[in-house]
């Protein structure tokens, strides 16, 4: 997998060569002032990304490894249309959709004594059981769900028969390197090994692997096993919800073609040009984002430290918070095992 182009190279190749989408400079410059004066005023900072929410990990610890990698083993596809019955999951009081409907519905199964999250159980895990275990409210089943046992068996398997079942085994040989980390999860899990063919060539976009890495990082909160000193080096986790908010600020311009097909509402299949189109200009207009942010500061003699994963972040929740706002921008939707 080392010999294909970085995720950031293959961005800028896919933008370059982009038929559908243009990144505006007036909306980039719009986003990129927002965010400086949230980072400026306090409002928005590195640390933010280490507040764990009620349904994630406290501890770093082994088991707070354990239930990381799982999650991510697991981390796609949870959008349904909105005629279809909604995948959510109530826990302790609170009812959770998409990504964490899936955290909420891990922790209820360690509440009761499973130990899902052991690669040693979820390695030989049976559909019906793990359909069981990830029940949502009202008995509407998690989407995906043979892909998200194959996924659990490939990774429980290569973990137990090379890594003593501990993922922790394997973090030790990355030299606390978020690169390195990244390669050996590439090199290791077939699962996580996002790529596409665009314009006659191979791309690389490794949504899952990323996120995983900076999960990781956000566990330990930068030290210890975390401390990966060139965890700037990741780029955006390219999904289908962050090109919703670039939308909203005028970052992207999509052309008619692109537009009227994602207002049919029809889902694509992994691959279509449309899909690779906008998840690389995504990670391209990220990049460009991060790095006129990182200019603004400076000029303004600040030093808060800046990265494509806080971009990330910053914009995903930006989606969430203005999620009534946000049905007037289409999103393009795709059943993958990837995001």
């Amino acid at each position: 997998m080392s010999d294909l182009p970085g995720v950031a190279e293959s961005g800028q190749f896919i933008y370059e060569n982009a038929d559908h989408i243009r990144i505006i400079d007036a909306g980039l410059n719009k986003c990129a002032e927002d965010m400086s004066s949230q980072i400026m005023s306090g409002d928005l900072d590195l640390k933010s990304m280490f507040v764990k929410t009620d349904v994630h990990p406290q501890k770093a610890d082994e088991s707070g490894i354990d239930w990381v990698v799982f999650a991510d083993t697991l981390n796609f596809s949870f959008w349904m249309q909105e005629s279809e019955p909604q995948y959510l999951v109530t826990y302790r009081g609170t009812t959770y959709n998409g990504y964490l409907a899936l955290c909420a519905a891990i922790n209820k199964s360690l509440d009761s004594g499973v130990e899902l999250t052991k690669p040693e159980f979820f390695k030989s895990i049976s559909e019906e059981r793990l359909n069981e275990l990830l029940m949502g409210d009202g008995g509407v089943p998690i989407p995906l769900l043979a892909d998200r046992v194959k996924c659990l068996h490939e990774v429980g398997t290569v973990l137990c028969d090379k890594y003593g079942g501990k993922f922790t085994n394997l973090m030790a040989q990355c030299d606390n390197s978020a690169v390195k980390l990244l390669q050996m999860v590439l090199d290791n899990f077939t699962c996580f090994r996002d790529v596409s063919e665009f314009k006659d060539k191979t791309v690389s976009i490794h949504k899952r692997a990323q996120i995983l890495v900076a999960d990781l990082w956000c566990l330990f909160e930068g030290t210890g096993q975390g401390s990966f000193s060139d965890i700037h080096s990741l780029t955006m986790f390219a999904d289908y919800r962050v090109p919703q908010s670039l939308q909203h600020y005028g970052v992207f311009q999509y052309d008619k073609e692109l537009l009227d097909f994602l207002m049919k509402d029809e889902v694509m299949l992994n691959g279509h040009k449309y899909e690779v189109e906008i998840r690389g200009c995504s990670i391209h207009a990220v990049e460009l984002l991060t790095a006129k942010i990182r200019k603004i500061l400076d000029d303004k003699k600040c030093d808060a430290v800046v990265n494509s994963i806080l971009v990330d972040q910053y914009l995903w929740g930006y989606r969430r918070k203005h999620a009534e706002e946000m049905k007037k921008f289409p999103f393009h939707k795709v059943r993958s095992i990837y995001y």
